[in-house]
């Protein structure tokens, strides 16, 4: 089942598309690749190598610390296929690229954009970056995932429908490009939408000192009721554990 944690359980509800926003925690979309079923293949888009890589070394999450490099991980992140396109022009020849090898195939194939098979999950990380000043007979269909945290910030000249006047010489009204949220244009293209909220944990954090930071994800179908949407609520614990390592390292509590 689909995740964004590093157990089975929560797990996702079925999905062909799902547009997570809000300030989720680093290592969700690398939880979310690893989770697709034995014998499919993730993809991973992000925008910033660095960046990613930084944030997850931030984070720290356990379970990514403990299994990282090791036997234990090995059959799942070797179903996991990263890029890291450095602008949008880059992201729109790597997706126009991309094919599965075929040997009766005459055109030559650029073997980095060559996939062993059709992936199950694309998830694309980030791409609000690109613009902010930050079965084998069966092949199974191709999910969707965007993770972006800072969706909600972004405008856009959005594109408006024409309107065609009803008579001659009629004005077309104001037609100065405006800014639109970008976040609710998105939202009318997947099926799913995530939001994450997580607590401030110097403004907001448990009497114990535990540094422990409440956080909630609600997910919402869209044409749905909100009364059906599905929220999850954990705390992200800091926790020394690793004699070898003097960073804290971040669990999940349920």
């Amino acid at each position: 089942m689909a995740r964004m944690f590093p157990t089975s359980d929560p797990s996702l509800p079925p999905y062909k598309s799902l547009i997570v926003q809000g300030d989720y925690h680093p290592s969700a979309p690398i939880h979310m690749c690893l989770s697709v079923p034995t014998g499919a293949k993730a993809l991973l888009l992000s925008s910033a190598r660095q960046a990613l890589i930084r944030s997850l070394s931030e984070y720290n999450d356990e379970w990514l610390f403990t299994n990282s490099g090791t036997g234990n991980s090995h059959q799942s992140s070797s179903k996991v296929d990263i890029f890291y396109p450095p602008t949008p022009n880059h992201l729109v020849v790597l997706l126009s690229a991309f094919r599965t090898y075929k040997a009766s195939d005459p055109v030559p194939l650029d073997a980095k954009a060559t996939l062993e098979s059709v992936p199950s999950l694309l998830v694309l990380h980030e791409l609000s970056a690109y613009f902010l000043p930050i079965n084998e007979n069966k092949p199974t269909p191709m999910r969707l995932v965007l993770f972006d945290s800072q969706l909600d910030k972004l405008k856009l000249p959005v594109l408006r429908t024409l309107t065609v006047p009803v008579f001659d010489g009629e004005e077309n009204g104001d037609e100065t490009p405006r800014s639109e949220s970008v976040a609710f244009v998105a939202r009318k293209y997947f099926e799913w939408v995530g939001t994450f909220v997580r607590s401030d944990p110097e403004t907001d954090s448990p009497p114990d000192g535990s540094g422990a930071r409440r956080c909630t994800l609600t997910l919402h179908k869209q044409g749905s009721d909100f009364e059906s949407d599905i929220v999850w609520r954990w705390s992200e614990v800091p926790k020394q554990t690793h004699s070898r390592c003097e960073k804290l390292v971040i669990t999940f509590a349920w």
